[in-house]
């Protein structure tokens, strides 16, 4: 039976209801309400058909205006947040007492700022400490001191790398002897900052949420080099009776004897900075003392001191009851500072404005930095110190000085340690940071030629003395200068008794480098342009000069580590005025790739290999990753020598023994799995030498054997390498490609030469190094 022809008007009027029906599905909401008013206007319900009229116009406005609103949104609600916070804090400070929040008051403005004293490059804007400030991990120095019930429950947060201070604090209730902690730290490792965050903390009511069994406490925060005087007097006074006589205070009406009672009352954190800072041996015993009666005369108060540990234990705390060390940074606390200091540094530039656009541009500075470190070892050594990082931070925004011009870093990180920190904190110095920085480069071109790091304090002293007679006269002993740049700058450190030495290999390698500039010795290094512990000094030295010779002496050299450092120097140097000396250098290379000539090639493959490795990416503190692809001239080393022992690994689209003329800088691909794998083995045999050392605290950075593999899955995502191609890699127990569908692979695991139809095109290889 035949169907009925459809009726044309009807079918033209469903196409125009289909017609409206999409468009006003496209218009959204609005599209909606037109829709519904066109159905109450054919149904004839006029009022109905008007009512949602103007109901949809109403709606497109206000979608419109939120439209537009939208790029403002952020701001607005950054501004709302603000807002509620400082009806937080006056709430609380309206329940606390009217003197007690007014003193948090006076707390907060004056250490809301992030503060770096003496460095000469700063930012324009102050930043807010509690945004910038990354939790420090601390340690028992001794187990002995841990209460056995709480052993298990430290280590398991050490192990997770969380343990704080607020994990002290959060048991003074049950551990009575944590009422009297002493937290040690080398220069810079951010001890005053940590009290100080403390004392927000508390002031501002907003202790970390993970940590609410903390005690509700008083915050009181003294620097002791500010009060020593009044200490060191025959009567001191208390310590609330010299609370009473802050002059912050004084226009603070408070009861009678309003600090006395709540230190008896256990009601207080009293923290006291800086015991080291007191510079006069015997006045910073007397001030130990009296931090000592004070402890007794409150002994239901928790008190924390902080010093360098020469300066606490030249004077030690007779009552303490639990000694803590600051960990230096590791790569996720690293990030996080840098993250958090460029964002409110880019708040501040942008005059408060906290959106999208500020918050890209500061992760664009972020990324951009910890990028350069985890690409210089030396650097990255440097970043797990605080206030060294703050310096590579503040360098990095303001002058741009990485890594290509870390001599300038260097240089003002001296400059900073050695004379301007002191000065901001009003500490006593018989010399300029100039003076003891040509001191100290006699001393550390010394330890360079006898190829050591370590002095003895009667080493030291013969070493300088003829220097520090010349800028000093006899204002300074040797012996005195030596321990005050240790205790005070802390660019040499005692590493075990009566054993001296660098803060930083690179702080020696640095001032020798300068040295050598100033006495004009460029002689010296060319002499050791094949020895590696000159190597950085080398750098650092052409860095600051004319690099022309040290070049063309690695040319006549002409070994794989010379040409290595010397490519190095060329990209590093301040001048290459011998455009000869640059020419063949960059010919060695670019056409030794190329050469027929085993032995021409071999050593060009061999510097291309080894610069690869010299920059790795750090992707954590025992990892790093190659960031590009293996290329043909460096899987042909890999090639020659399997070929010696009978085994065959060239890709099978190579038509000879040699990759194709003119690809020597091309990445390798059409590797197979086995291939990749068994390259990363070769390249572990090849490279069998200890990685670089570099100690801080408790913490290695790149210590000890190491091995190579290939990336995991998870590497490979996160650390994409320059070239759109894919690679091997681990996921799991088993090794893929990334960046290929898998269809466009073939295996051939059992080497069949003749099987060309299908050759899997790009899957390369890239490479990790890690701590065994």
């Amino acid at each position: 039976m035949t169907q009925p022809s459809p009726n044309p008007q009807t079918s033209f009027i469903e196409q125009i209801k289909k017609l409206v029906q999409d468009t006003l599905l496209s218009w959204g909401l609005p599209g909606a309400g037109v829709g519904l008013t066109v159905h109450f206007g054919l149904q004839g319900n006029w009022g109905g058909a008007i009512v949602s009229l103007l109901g949809t116009a109403i709606l497109t406005f206000l979608l419109k205006f939120f439209t537009k609103l939208d790029p403002r949104l952020d701001a607005l609600a950054e501004w709302s947040v603000s807002q509620v916070e400082q009806f937080a804090l006056l709430l609380w400070w309206s329940v606390t007492g009217q003197f007690q929040g007014k003193y948090y008051q006076t707390l907060i403005y004056r250490l809301r700022d992030f503060r770096v004293q003496g460095l000469k490059t700063k930012g324009s804007f102050s930043l807010d400490l509690q945004k910038v400030f990354v939790p420090l991990r601390v340690a028992p120095e001794s187990a002995d001191r841990v209460p056995s019930d709480l052993i298990q429950t430290l280590i398991q947060a050490r192990e997770n790398n969380k343990l704080g201070i607020w994990d002290f604090l959060a048991v003074l209730p049950q551990q009575p002897s944590f009422r009297r902690m002493v937290i040690l730290g080398p220069p810079g490792s951010g001890k005053s900052t940590l009290l100080e965050h403390l004392a927000l903390s508390y002031a501002q009511n907003s202790r970390q949420p993970t940590h609410q069994r903390v005690p509700r406490l008083i915050p009181i925060l003294l620097y002791l080099r500010d009060v020593q005087e009044a200490i060191a007097t025959d009567s001191p006074p208390t310590l609330a009776a010299l609370m009473d006589q802050q002059e912050s205070l004084q226009e603070l009406r408070r009861s009678p004897h309003w600090f006395e009672t709540r230190l008896k009352q256990g009601r207080c954190l009293v923290m006291l900075d800086g015991l080291d800072e007191v510079a006069d041996p015997h006045r910073r015993q007397q001030v130990s003392q009296w931090c000592d009666r004070q402890i007794q005369r409150y002994p239901t108060t928790p008190f924390i001191l902080t010093s360098r540990p020469f300066g606490y234990r030249s004077a030690p705390l007779m009552q303490v009851g639990m000694l803590l060390e600051i960990l230096p940074f590791d790569l996720k606390q690293m990030q996080q500072f840098i993250q958090n200091w460029y964002l409110q540094n880019e708040i501040m530039r942008g005059l408060g404005r906290d959106d999208r656009g500020v918050r890209h541009h500061a992760e664009q500075q972020s990324r951009d930095l910890i990028k350069r470190i985890q690409y210089s070892p030396a650097i990255a050594a440097m970043a797990l110190n605080p206030l060294l990082l703050t310096m590579i931070a503040t360098v990095h925004c303001y002058r741009g000085a990485l890594p290509g011009r870390r001599v300038e870093l260097y240089a003002e990180i001296c400059d900073v340690l050695l004379g301007r920190r002191q000065e901001a904190k009003g500490l006593p110095d018989k010399l300029t940071a100039l003076q003891k920085r040509s001191v100290l480069q006699v001393l550390a071109l010394n330890r360079m030629r006898k190829e050591s790091s370590d002095f003895t304090l009667l080493q030291g002293s013969l070493l300088i003395q003829k220097k520090l007679v010349a800028v000093a006269g006899d204002r300074v002993s040797p012996e005195e200068f030596l321990r005050q740049v240790e205790n005070i700058s802390g660019l040499l450190l005692e590493k075990e008794s009566g054993k001296y030495a660098f803060a930083h290999k690179s702080f020696q390698e640095y001032l020798a480098s300068a040295q050598i500039k100033e006495s004009q010795q460029e002689l010296l290094l060319a002499r050791h342009i094949d020895n590696p512990w000159w190597e950085e000094t080398t750098r650092l030295y052409a860095a600051q000069s004319d690099a022309s010779y040290l070049i063309w002496t690695a040319l006549q050299k002409g070994t794989v580590e010379t040409l290595t450092l010397a490519y190095d120097c060329l990209e590093e140097s301040l001048s290459v005025e011998d455009g000869k000396v640059r020419k063949e250098l960059e010919e060695r290379l670019e056409q030794g790739l190329e050469a027929i000539d085993p032995a021409i090639f071999k050593l060009a493959a061999e510097v291309k290999l080894q610069r690869r490795l010299h920059k790795l990416l750090r992707i954590d503190d025992r990892t790093e990753i190659d960031m590009g692809y293996v290329s043909c001239a460096e899987y042909q080393l890999f090639v020659d020598e399997k070929r010696l022992s009978g085994e065959n690994y060239q890709p099978q689209y190579w038509t000879g023994d040699r990759f194709p003329p003119g690809t020597a800088n091309q990445a390798i691909v059409g590797v197979r799995a086995s291939d990749a794998k068994a390259f990363c083995e070769w390249l572990t045999q090849h490279s069998s030498t200890l990685g670089e050392t570099y100690l801080e605290g408790e913490a290695a950075v790149f210590m000890g054997e190491f091995r190579f593999r290939l990336p995991t899955l998870d590497e490979v995502q996160q650390h994409s390498g320059a070239v759109s191609i894919s690679c091997w890699c681990w996921d799991g127990d088993r090794v893929v490609t990334h960046g290929i569908k898998s269809r466009d692979l073939w295996y051939d695991q059992k080497r069949d030469p003749q099987r060309t139809d299908k050759i899997p095109a790009w899957d390369g290889i890239r490479i990790v190094r890690y701590i065994c």
